[in-house]
């Protein structure tokens, strides 16, 4: 959560781009394939034929098939924690975004003027916001009294406080 009350040089109005939802959706199940590919790897070593072999032949097998189970497992289950919105309250311009990051990237899923909101709640050090249409929009804790005071007073200039 980050209240943003300075004025930003940025003024894009692109949405999440799907390309980064595609790649990382990609790389998700491009993980698990590879994951199974190594977990029958490893069992298909034992599925060759061989009835004469050694005892160091078999340690390898196992060493390997323990390390190609291992590997899959393990990427198999990794995955990408879905990254958490920031709400970003801009009261300078006027508006509330919502924004998503994919490692190093930004993108700003929505954004929101303040006289478009619905009713906002002030309960305690929390602003709860809402849409035009009712739904949940983000819940905004804020300790710093300066700051609440000036997205309260923004609120109550829209009518939405």
């Amino acid at each position: 959560m980050t209240a943003t009350f300075d004025a930003m040089t940025d003024t894009d109005q692109t949405d999440v781009p799907k390309a980064l939802e595609a790649r990382a959706l990609f790389t998700a199940y491009g993980r698990k394939i590879a994951g199974g590919a190594l977990l029958l790897a490893g069992l298909g070593l034992w599925l060759e034929p061989g009835a004469h072999v050694g005892t160091d032949l078999i340690l390898m097998k196992l060493g390997l098939s323990l390390t190609f189970g291992f590997a899959g497992l393990a990427l198999m289950q990794t995955h990408n924690a879905p990254s958490g919105q920031e709400v970003e309250i801009d009261t300078v311009r006027r508006e509330v975004r919502l924004i998503r990051s994919h490692g190093r990237k930004r993108a700003v899923t929505r954004r929101t003027a303040i006289r478009d909101l619905g009713r906002a709640e002030e309960i305690g050090d929390t602003v709860r916001l809402s849409a035009a249409n009712g739904d949940f929009l983000a819940e905004v804790s804020l300790a710093d009294a300066a700051v609440r005071s000036s997205l309260c007073g923004a609120l109550r200039d829209a009518g939405k406080l």
